[in-house]
């Protein structure tokens, strides 16, 4: 249902919102399905019913965000684990008890380490997923 003029002229803006020649042409065709005159009107009453709760929708990219979201948090728990033996490493190496090959597996472990802090660092971009 279109929303009545109530007097209330919607003066913020937001945007530019952007869309693909085809996305573009969806949102005016199901604007006019609805019988608004431009796209703009439509999609301002649409955002403003999701956040009155009259409608929900499975975001997708608020689902990504959460999955990136847990996997990083088991990644950190799992770096801290490994931390905890970094440190009984540590604790072996200024002891008496050093393994012959002991230092290229740090080496190792420091460039898998370096690694994985790159990897989580990079931003998530959902056109990737």
């Amino acid at each position: 249902m279109i929303r009545r003029f109530t007097g209330d002229k919607r003066t913020k803006r937001v945007g530019p919102m952007r869309f693909t020649d085809d996305e573009h042409t969806s949102l005016r065709d199901a604007a006019a399905e609805h019988g608004y005159k431009g796209e703009s009107g439509f999609a301002a009453d649409i955002v403003l019913a999701f956040l009155d709760g009259r409608f929900t929708a499975n975001l997708p990219l608020s689902e990504d965000r959460r999955r990136t979201h847990m996997f990083r948090a088991q990644v950190l728990r799992a770096l801290n684990r490994t931390g905890v033996n970094v440190n009984q490493i540590a604790r072996a190496l200024n002891s008496d008890y050093t393994p012959p090959d002991i230092r290229q597996r740090l080496d190792e472990l420091h460039h898998l380490l370096t690694l994985i802090a790159e990897a989580l660092r990079r931003p998530t971009d959902a056109r990737e997923v």
